[in-house]
């Protein structure tokens, strides 16, 4: 893959050097936090930029005190929160669009009176 500012993914040596740590830190933290993946191409580990913000918010958490357990079960509630928030905004629509069904059709019975 070749870099460039546009690319969407960025090499593990150069992630490892922006987060300030060893290359073989980064392969552990991804073995130990499942949200970490990193794409693998001929042997060599790429991460996209969304995950290299995670592997920052990973290490701010760990400068914390958090252990690395820890972090992977913060990560695992707040995608759980981002999936229930983004569950409650689609059915609040789905009850709007019956509610909208449900007051046509009683306009219509009351017209037919």
């Amino acid at each position: 893959m070749k870099k460039s500012s546009s690319s969407k993914y960025i090499n593990a040596t150069e992630v490892a050097k922006l987060l300030g740590v060893n290359l073989h830190i980064l392969y552990y933290w991804e073995k130990k936090i499942p949200q970490i993946k990193s794409k693998r191409v001929i042997n060599r580990r790429f991460y996209s930029k969304e995950q290299v913000a995670l592997l920052f918010k990973v290490k701010q958490l760990l400068e914390q005190g958090y252990s690395l357990s820890g972090i992977a079960k913060v990560l695992k509630e707040k995608k759980d929160i981002e999936k229930a928030s983004t569950f409650e905004i689609s059915e609040e629509k789905n009850l709007k669009k019956v509610l909208k069904e449900v007051l046509e059709e009683l306009k219509d019975i009351y017209n037919k009176l």
